[in-house]
């Protein structure tokens, strides 16, 4: 319930409490990394990381263990990316392929991969949810991924043994071939190692989203334009969660 005084504040005395809301040091620099991991995400994309990863994946793991391996995929990939909804809809159609072709129940499969995205974006250090609970708290990514890690990892380790078991009997088979190119995976675990070492965060996802924009360019997937297309879309991409972030700072500013 707001106060008397609040209720009677002037709509110039509202503005005056956003702008120093919007104006702490935190939350600019919060906003900063929002746009830096969405960009880094997006190149990375567009440069063919997800597919290499998913298909460096299915290639090297045994037919009896696609399932799990499929939530280690999607644990792996929303790790890197921050995001779970960009994992859950770039595995879905292959986790769809891979029910039809093999008999497993596409529901089995399909929460494999939400708990893969689920597990990963918890533990992600470009996440936003990671990004802002970090700056707000006032601790560093590295340490809110170790606490994570140890509350998560026996349930992890858990749903893939029960997956392993429960999809281990099935007699389909794939009959497919993957290709991929492992260097378009490096950005990623570039990215996780350095995070992991205690990089700044913008050193790390500057030099991330250059890796990244490097290795398309190398390899014949990106090209300048398609380069800054990818950034400009990325950043695009976290608007809506700045402007959140503003607007809640200056009701809290206002409280």
């Amino acid at each position: 319930v707001r106060s008397r005084r609040q209720r009677q504040m002037c709509i110039r005395d509202r503005m005056d409490i956003f702008c120093k809301g919007a104006g702490d040091p935190n939350i600019v620099l919060m906003l900063v990394i929002f746009l830096l991991a969405g960009a880094f995400g997006s190149v990375a994309k567009a440069m063919g990381g997800v597919d290499s990863t998913v298909n460096l994946s299915l290639s090297v793991l045994p037919p009896n263990l696609l399932v799990a391996g499929l939530f280690i995929i999607g644990s792996f990939i929303s790790i890197s990316m921050g995001t779970s909804v960009g994992t859950i809809a770039a595995l879905a159609p292959i986790g769809l392929g891979i029910a039809e072709k093999t008999g497993i129940p596409v529901a089995l499969v399909t929460g494999a991969i939400v708990g893969g995205a689920m597990f990963g974006d918890n533990l992600s250090m470009i996440s936003d949810t990671t990004i802002a609970a970090c700056r707000t708290q006032g601790c560093d990514l590295k340490d809110k991924f170790k606490v994570n890690f140890l509350i998560v990892l026996p349930a992890a380790i858990l749903t893939v043994i029960l997956l392993a078991v429960m999809t281990s009997g099935y007699k389909g088979s794939m009959g497919q071939t993957y290709s991929y190119e492992f260097i378009k995976v490096v950005p990623y675990i570039a990215v996780l190692v350095g995070a992991l070492c205690g990089v700044n965060v913008f050193v790390l996802l500057g030099g991330g989203i250059l890796f990244a924009g490097v290795v398309g360019m190398a390899t014949g997937s990106l090209d300048l334009s398609a380069l800054i297309q990818a950034i400009s879309g990325g950043m695009a991409g976290m608007q809506e969660l700045c402007i959140l972030c503003l607007l809640y700072t200056s009701d809290a500013a206002d409280d």
